[in-house]
Parts: C-alpha cells; sequence; structure tokens
C-alpha cells in the first residue's frame, strides 16, 4: 500500500450500506472540497488504498462485501462512493478553519462579481465583513458554496443594494497604444469594437464589477494612462 497523504493529517470518511460500515482515510479538506464539487483527484486525497469496516481496529472489508454492495472492488471507485455520499469526519478545529475559508471564499466571490446597482461600483470587502456582522450570516457547510452564496445574498439585499449583473465598459484607446492594448481587452468578453479610420480601439466590454479596477490598471500598463474608459450600464 502507496501512502499518499500523511495519517497525522488523515480523517474517517464513513459510509453505511446495508448494515455494514465501510471506512477510509482522507485528507479532511480537500475531501470536504471534493464532496462539495470540486475536481480533486481521489488518489491525492486518500492516505491507504484500504477499505475498512473498522479502522480503528484495522479490520478491512471484504472483497465479497465490496463486491456486493459497491457492485467492484476498485478502490478508488468504492473511495469515491463514500465521500460523496457518506460523511467526513472532522474535527472541531478543522471545521473552525473550513467555516473561515468558506467565508473568506464568498466574501471575495462577492467583492469580485457584485456592485451597488444604483452608482455601478464595487462594493468594499469591510463593508460586506461588517454586513455579515450586523445580520449575524453563519456559514452551513453542509450547503454547496453556490447554494450558500444564493441565500447570503438574498439576506445582504435586506440591508445594502447589490447587484451581481456585470456591468458594461466603454474604452477607448488611441492608435499608438491599440495594438498593445487590444491584448488586454480581447481577454474580457467583448460585445462590441470599432477600430477607427486613425488607427484607434473603442470597446465595451462586459466584466464583474469587481473586475473593474483590474481591467484600468491593466489598461494603463500598457498605454501609460492615455485611455478614454466610462461605465455605461448593467445588463
Amino acid at each position: 500500500m502507496i501512502v499518499m497523504v500523511k495519517m497525522d493529517d488523515a480523517v474517517l470518511a464513513r459510509l453505511k450500506k446495508n448494515e455494514l460500515n465501510f471506512e477510509i482515510y482522507v485528507d479532511p479538506f480537500m475531501a470536504w472540497d471534493f464532496k462539495h464539487g470540486k475536481d480533486i483527484s481521489i488518489d491525492n486525497m486518500v492516505a491507504y488504498e484500504a477499505v475498512y469496516t473498522d479502522a480503528k481496529k484495522g479490520e478491512e472489508a471484504s472483497k465479497e462485501d465490496l463486491s456486493s454492495i459497491f457492485g467492484t472492488t476498485d478502490f478508488f471507485k468504492i473511495a469515491k462512493e463514500i465521500i460523496m455520499h457518506g460523511d467526513v469526519q472532522l474535527t472541531t478545529v478543522q471545521k473552525q478553519q473550513m467555516v473561515e475559508k468558506r467565508e473568506n471564499e464568498i466574501i471575495t466571490f462577492i467583492k469580485t462579481n457584485a456592485h451597488d446597482p444604483k452608482n455601478k461600483t464595487p462594493i468594499p470587502e469591510q463593508r460586506i465583513r461588517n454586513a455579515f456582522e450586523e445580520l449575524k450570516i453563519k456559514i452551513n457547510l453542509n450547503k454547496t458554496k453556490d447554494k450558500e452564496i444564493e441565500e447570503i445574498l438574498d439576506k445582504l439585499k435586506r440591508i445594502m443594494p447589490i447587484s451581481l449583473e456585470k456591468i458594461i465598459v466603454s474604452v477607448e484607446i488611441p492608435a499608438s497604444y491599440s495594438g498593445r492594448a487590444s491584448s488586454v481587452v480581447y481577454k474580457y468578453e467583448i460585445i462590441d469594437q470599432k477600430w477607427l479610420s486613425n488607427g484607434s480601439l473603442i470597446a465595451k466590454i462586459k466584466i464583474a464589477s469587481g473586475l473593474k479596477n483590474q481591467l484600468v490598471s491593466e489598461l494603463n500598463n500598457v498605454t501609460h494612462g492615455n485611455i478614454i474608459l466610462k461605465v455605461e450600464e448593467d445588463i
């Protein structure tokens, strides 16, 4: 058997089927992310290629039971089912670390993708964190991140104007910089563009509000600030 995750870092993932327990040792963070939709290779998250009926006693499941219950003896197929449909046994500290990680991911998503629809400006991270405290928002690891983001946005709308609709930014780039700047512009979603007879480029770009500063910074770097940019509308 090849050790893939250190046992000191591993926890049990457990699934009960037909009154039988099936357990494997896994990395808690990778297994939890995998369970909630992240694309992670099974062989990167398991500690041993062994399925136990009682891992603490070292009692392995028989091939007969594995074949009967899972329809296969392939460890990785079985491990995937155990992780996806079973319970990942997390310690209190691990749960708290994962809650903090999830909260930071959600706040980063909102900061990047949401904006104030009244003035089409990004919402500062600290304002989002303050709203979390005001609303006493608690992260629920049993929900998918997408579902939780949806529910949190509904709560945030009670106390602040907030929208995930993208904005349209219009940029005009002089001819002397349009060639270099086009490589930046084309990284984003262009909904309209026009090359003028003098070589200048006018483009309309659809972006998440939180990416506006990034776009401006990238264009300024190649044009030395010689651009005209304005936010046009929500879509």
